[in-house]
């Protein structure tokens, strides 16, 4: 099979078998809803993408409005990098839906894989790997479930080493381009890991590089990385009115108390329009909660590694432990350059406050070049005259597939609905995005748009379960949500949207249920 030796074709039916499949789950499915309070921001920054906007003018009585991870002054965004948010604004655009901007970026974490691996291994590990990988970007997955992201940084990371890899061959223009666009990804995405991962590799192959030099690709690279800084600094201008202060800065310095890093100092609490901000950010709010728990592993940082490392899927962490404990890789150079890669930017990663799984997404193209280069090795292993490696080859690779045999059939089960791409017919509604979603259907559907005060039992009742999010016109959507500060100070919105049927929102302290009403003329008690 002659296709099978060329990257293009190869990595192109791949993809596309593996989109068939996803799309399969999700017809069984249906589109998930955002739960996250990171989610409901990457949509905010799709929907003013899809609007045609870098930002959003300060919603009137903006106050009522500020949520977790947004920005209501000095505009209205999200306060995350433009890179996740414009895959989603492009799924919004071209399929009705932000969802199919995560399925655009699986594929390209998938494409990208493919091709970085060809150009380092010989064809049928770089197929094998990437087969592995899509395994890992199952259902189950939130970098395939969820709006968070992953896929995307991902990619960025696979784009660098594919530029440098195409680099060491033939010293095109391309692969300048190549390499400059995965760092651009890297930036929009995620700018300290990227960052510390594209330093990593230039580091590692410096010599090399420097040896093949060629001032054309040198320049074209460069010519790239500066169309793509121009338009960052355009992006920040936009939405903090400094070209050089990210978003992400701003947001911290408005609303954190504790630090990106933990050895930054604790921020003073600044004054929070409502309190269920500073139940979220402030000096005794969740944050700070989770910042005081994690503090203990900063004094044995060998202790914060294993901390690093459990963020992991646990497939590809399983898979890396057998290439450290069957050493048949250690010689090859290729293989402890990228161990080198991995360790150091694993190493980074513990100055961070917190760890999450997408945070390793720029390493996961390192990683899965050592697991490629390691099977390659493995593969005729042989202890006296038995050939074991064989067997070890295949557990690596085919660890995900445990996991989807384990997981995957409760997942169709619990999220299982009518076989239609009708979004409004809903998995059963034990999970309350569903239920907001469900609340926005049927409220939309009615004559008069509505306001919705929502009100909860205290400022720290389930604070990740917020439901005040709205998209990038407010006064455009059908349904508002906003937060309910009092009688006194909700007679000025409900002033404002004197054209809207006011609703108030409550819930059941114990059982979480929600109840909706029509919002009380007379004064009540909270």
């Amino acid at each position: 099979m002659n296709w099978l030796k060329k990257p293009l074709p190869a990595a192109l039916i791949l993809v596309l078998l593996w989109t068939v499949c996803r799309l399969a789950v999700l017809w069984h499915t249906g589109i998930p809803q955002p739960s996250v309070q990171d989610e409901f921001s990457y949509l905010l920054g799709a929907d003013t993408f899809a609007h045609g906007r870098l930002a959003n003018p300060v919603p009137a009585l903006g106050e009522f409005f500020e949520s977790p991870h947004i920005l209501v002054r000095p505009v209205y965004a999200s306060k995350y990098q433009p890179g996740q948010a414009l895959f989603l604004a492009l799924g919004q655009r071209l399929f009705g839906s932000a969802f199919y901007g995560v399925l655009i970026g699986n594929v390209l974490m998938l494409f990208t894989f493919c091709l970085m691996l060809y150009a380092w291994v010989p064809p049928p590990w770089a197929l094998a790997v990437t087969a592995m990988f899509g395994l890992i970007l199952s259902p189950r997955m939130y970098w395939t479930n969820s709006y968070w992201g992953g896929s995307v940084a991902a990619s960025g990371g696979a784009l660098v080493l594919l530029g440098v890899g195409a680099y060491r061959t033939r010293q095109t223009l391309l692969a300048g381009v190549v390499f400059a666009i995965g760092a651009l990804l890297l930036f929009w995405t995620r700018p300290y890991e990227g960052g510390v991962f594209t330093l990593i590799v230039l580091m590692v192959f410096a010599r090399e590089l420097w040896r093949k030099r060629r001032a054309g690709v040198f320049a074209a690279t460069v010519a790239v990385l500066a169309l793509g800084g121009a338009w960052t600094c355009y992006f920040n201008h936009a939405v903090t009115g400094n070209p050089f202060l990210l978003p992400y800065q701003l947001h911290t310095s408005q609303y954190d108390v504790t630090p990106v890093f933990w050895f930054q100092p604790l921020r003073p609490e600044p004054a929070y329009s409502h309190p269920r901000l500073a139940g979220q950010c402030g000096t005794g709010g969740f944050q700070m909660v989770a910042y005081q728990k994690e503090r203990p592993r900063w004094q044995l940082p060998g202790i914060d590694l294993v901390a690093v490392l459990e963020t992991l899927e646990w497939p590809l962490g399983a898979a890396l432990l057998l290439t450290l404990a069957v050493p048949v890789a250690w010689r090859d150079p290729l293989y402890w350059r990228m161990a080198i890669v991995a360790g150091v930017f694993l190493l980074a990663l513990i100055i961070e406050t917190y760890h999450l799984e997408h945070y390793t997404a720029p390493v996961w193209g390192a990683l899965a070049l050592m697991i490629a280069v390691w099977a390659g090795h493995a593969w005729d292993l042989r202890i006296r005259t038995r050939r074991v490696g064989i067997a070890l080859v295949l557990l690596a690779l085919t660890l995900p597939v445990f996991v989807a045999i384990s997981y995957v059939p409760r997942f169709l089960q619990r999220h299982s609905r009518p076989l239609t791409f009708d979004s409004r017919n809903l998995p059963p509604p034990d999970l309350w995005q569903n239920r907001r979603f469900a609340l926005m259907e049927r409220l939309s559907a009615l004559d008069r748009p509505q306001l919705v005060i929502v009100r909860y039992p205290s400022p720290d009742w389930a604070i990740h379960e917020e439901w005040v999010y709205n998209g990038a016109d407010i006064d455009g959507q059908r349904v508002v949500f906003a937060h309910d500060l009092g009688m006194k100070q909700n007679r000025a919105l409900l002033d404002c949207y004197s054209s809207r049927a006011a609703l108030l929102l409550t819930f059941d302290r114990e059982s979480g249920q929600e109840q909706i009403a029509p919002y009380p003329q007379q004064p009540q008690q909270p």
